[in-house]
């Protein structure tokens, strides 16, 4: 599935003046792990908010978090570790 690309600070990326597209599904898991609650006009309960983890030490609840969050964005979630601070989500649109 395609989508229009982001650049690295989530400007809209272009190409020869049109808006470039990109495969999106990496692109989107960035995007809900990055946000937080109430950031998604259309839908506010949307988003991990990766960030609030941080000081916390509870890998499970991050786990957890992703796992219901991709999973309402319709992706099947095979799996969620974290090993140090690397995140590895093994998940895929249905």
């Amino acid at each position: 599935m395609n989508d229009i690309a982001l650049t690295e600070n989530y400007d809209l990326e272009t190409t020869n003046g049109d808006f470039a597209l990109t495969e999106c599904l990496k692109q989107s898991q960035m995007l809900l792990l990055e946000t937080n609650k109430g950031e998604w006009k259309q839908n506010p309960e949307m988003g991990v908010g990766v960030v609030n983890y941080l000081e916390q030490h509870s890998p499970a609840r991050l786990a957890r978090e992703i796992r219901e969050q991709f999973s309402k964005d319709g992706m099947q979630v095979d799996k969620v570790s974290l090993s140090g601070t690397k995140l590895n989500v093994d998940a895929q649109w249905k």
